[in-house]
């Protein structure tokens, strides 16, 4: 049956009876950029799956996470690796599910790199008028390529 596929599981972080204080060099030692298990969504590596549905949505992967120390700098792998996962493939419109084998990247190892500058960060550039264009012929059928008259 269709419901059979999902399996539900509760986990609660380890509680102490007596909390201590984490010392600034475990803090620091912990938060640095470096390889750590994350949970990641399933679609979010294999977007346009949407006739599908994966069970579980997501998976544990080692990536890279953390802090660098300086604003300029971000988090990133040197070294990775592929991992092959079996998930149940469900199709929602035909109730039936197959296992299927995906591939996954994991990253092993990471290093602070300089941030790649995006358009919204990079310096202010002399804005230029844009030349007027010419009209081209358009097809009638293609209502999302045509500009609405003023």
């Amino acid at each position: 049956h269709f419901s059979t596929f999902f399996l539900f599981q509760t986990s609660h972080s380890p509680v102490e009876p007596h909390s201590r204080v984490m010392l600034f060099r475990e803090v620091l030692g912990r938060s640095l950029c470096r390889s750590m298990e994350r949970l990641v969504e399933v679609e979010q590596e294999y977007p346009g799956g949407v006739e599908y549905i994966f069970s579980p949505a997501c998976v544990p992967l080692w990536r890279c996470a953390g802090c660098c120390g300086d604003e300029n700098l971000e988090c990133h792998p040197t070294l990775t690796r592929n991992v092959t996962m079996q998930l149940m493939r469900i199709t929602p419109t035909e109730r039936t599910g197959q296992y299927v084998e995906l591939t996954f990247v994991e990253h092993q190892t990471c290093e602070c790199r300089h941030r790649k500058m995006h358009l919204n960060e990079s310096s202010p550039r002399v804005r230029i008028h844009p030349r007027r264009r010419k009209h081209r012929k358009r097809s009638k059928d293609c209502g999302k390529c045509q500009h609405p008259h003023s």
